[in-house]
């Protein structure tokens, strides 16, 4: 069976492309093959318009020289939805489509659309053969919108062979874009004070977006404890989450975030909130901490009861690494996918 997949190219930044490059470096099967079409490299414009007009052009072709039997899109909102979209068409006329929902909030992109853009978007959600989700949450909201069947996958990462956790580090770190979305300003708000308890832990802020804004709160209000590290390489990564005591995402909006799970399988526990598929990966009080989203009292709270205790961190780490273990891994990953696949053509 050969299957064709579409999402941004693998050295992208962000969740899908985190999600496409496992499938690249891990995905082995004796009955499935994989091939890419990358619809969206990092670049000028010019670079990214190329990469998606060649992807919109030579689609059908593709499908037709390679003899595919399933095409599999990975989508988001907004530009991401209108350029899958296209593929969507073109591809449903030659063969299976699979449809793999990761926008973060596809039902504020929903909601906030036009009665001619809300039928288009379930005209396009109607199209596939299969809608995969990347939790229960998802799946109710897009079972509203379309009659396709929708099945829940979640996320899963690589794991080390070991918990190297470290509990008595000093940096809380944060992946991610920057911005109001992923909580951001929360996590400015509480720097002073933060900083105050305790002058000796630092808060990283890694990934791009508004970074000069948040450069200019950090200036202006002498958030010693705050450091914009940039967008990082995985293999940057690595030394990084050694070093890392706690990892916070106090979002608003969300699928089931790559940088909770990466984080996670890394024994790091995690602070975020109830939003998305995020309760499926984190339990509160077991494995991690979950708050309301916007509640930066709670934050700052939850903040430091884990920094006081060390008995806390250690317990959080060792479930955190497990729940990976069990849930979230790389293995159980593949075969679900592959089950996806092989029931798509009986």
């Amino acid at each position: 069976m050969r299957i064709l997949m579409i999402g941004p190219d693998a050295e992208a930044k962000g969740g899908i492309a985190s999600v496409i490059r496992n499938f690249k470096t891990y995905f082995q099967s004796e009955e499935q093959e994989i091939q890419y079409l990358t619809t969206w490299k990092e670049g000028s414009l010019f670079t990214r318009l190329k990469a998606t007009l060649h992807s919109i052009f030579h689609i059908r072709k593709t499908i037709r020289r390679d003899n595919i039997d399933i095409v599999h899109v990975h989508m988001a909102q907004q530009g991401s939805f209108y350029r899958k979209s296209l593929l969507i068409l073109q591809a449903k006329k030659e063969c299976r489509v699979v449809l793999h929902m990761h926008a973060s909030s596809f039902d504020v992109f929903y909601n906030n659309s036009n009665p001619l853009m809300k039928k288009y978007i379930r005209h396009i959600l109607s199209k596939p053969d299969k809608v995969v989700v990347l939790s229960e949450e998802w799946a109710d909201f897009y079972n509203k919108l379309t009659t396709v069947p929708v099945t829940v996958v979640e996320n899963a990462v690589p794991m080390p062979l070991e918990n190297t956790y470290n509990s008595t580090a000093k940096n809380i770190i944060m992946f991610g874009r920057v911005g109001e979305r992923k909580g951001s300003y929360d996590v400015l708000a509480i720097a002073k004070n933060m900083q105050a308890m305790f002058p000796d832990v630092h808060i990283y802020l890694y990934g791009d977006g508004e970074t000069d804004k948040v450069a200019n709160i950090i200036a202006s209000q002498k958030l010693d404890n705050v450091i914009l590290g940039g967008w990082i390489t995985a293999d940057d990564k690595a030394s990084i989450l050694q070093n890392a005591v706690l990892h916070i995402l106090p979002s608003y909006h969300e699928g089931l975030p790559m940088a909770i799970l990466e984080t996670m399988a890394y024994g790091i526990p995690n602070l975020s909130t109830e939003v998305g598929g995020i309760p499926q990966a984190i339990q509160n009080g077991i494995n991690g901490m979950l708050i309301d989203a916007g509640d930066t009292a709670q934050l700052e709270t939850e903040i430091a009861l884990f920094l006081n205790k060390k008995e806390m961190r250690e317990q959080y780490s060792k479930a955190a690494f497990t729940t990976i273990q069990k849930r979230f891994s790389i293995d159980s990953y593949q075969q679900k996918w592959e089950m996806i696949y092989t029931n798509m053509m009986k």
